[in-house]
Order: structure tokens, then C-alpha cells, then sequence
């Protein structure tokens, strides 16, 4: 765990709030925290958007901000589709978990 913020992405439009989102995976993983469904289904997929997510603070040119928001498109999509078949309620409504496909899908609205 990284203990400096991470910064926002910000276009004209819209402001992903990163920090927010790499919160919001540490508590989703504290509150499933031996669920196997979600460590099966849905666990690989929040950490690889938590190492995205560090991407952020170390950007510093233009094509690299814009191959990371097609990662995170990716990441979202493939978040998205692994909640479809989610059978577990707990999971489907965690706040949380949905709070990060929200912020997730912006990362379709700036490109």
C-alpha cells in the first residue's frame, strides 16, 4: 500500500477522483475479505485497476494518459461484465463495488 494521494484525472468536462476509487477497492477487498466468489471473480480485476490507478501520479506525457485511460476503459468493461454474473447479492449491491464501476465508466466519457 502506497501512502501518498493519488491525483484526479481532470478533462474540461470531468474529474475522476482516483483517490477515491483506489478507497473504495481497499474497502471492498476488507469487506469480502473471503468471499470466494469475489476473490474468483472480481479480485484480479480491482487490482489491476489499483496498480492503474497508481499510474496516475507518474504520468507525464500525453500519449501516457491517454494509453492509461484506455486501460482503465478496459478495466471497467471487464468489471462490468464479470457483475453480470455475480450471483451473490451482496456483492451486486455493495456500495462500494459500485461506486467504482460509476467513477470506472467516466474513463469512456473523456476520449
Amino acid at each position: 500500500m502506497r501512502n501518498c494521494e493519488i491525483n484526479p484525472i481532470k478533462s474540461d468536462s470531468l474529474e475522476i477522483n482516483c483517490q477515491k476509487i483506489y478507497d473504495a477497492i481497499i474497502a471492498c477487498q476488507r469487506e469480502f475479505d473471503g468471499n470466494l466468489i469475489f476473490e474468483k471473480n472480481i479480485l484480479n480485476t480491482l487490482n489491476e485497476i489499483e496498480i492503474l490507478l497508481y499510474d496516475v501520479n507518474d504520468i507525464e506525457l500525453f500519449s501516457e494518459m491517454v494509453d492509461l485511460i484506455f486501460r482503465c476503459r478496459y478495466r471497467a468493461r471487464e468489471l462490468e461484465n464479470q457483475m453480470k454474473f455475480i450471483d451473490d447479492e451482496k456483492i451486486v449491491n455493495s456500495k462500494n463495488l459500485n461506486y467504482i464501476l460509476e467513477e470506472m465508466n467516466k474513463f469512456k466519457e473523456i476520449i
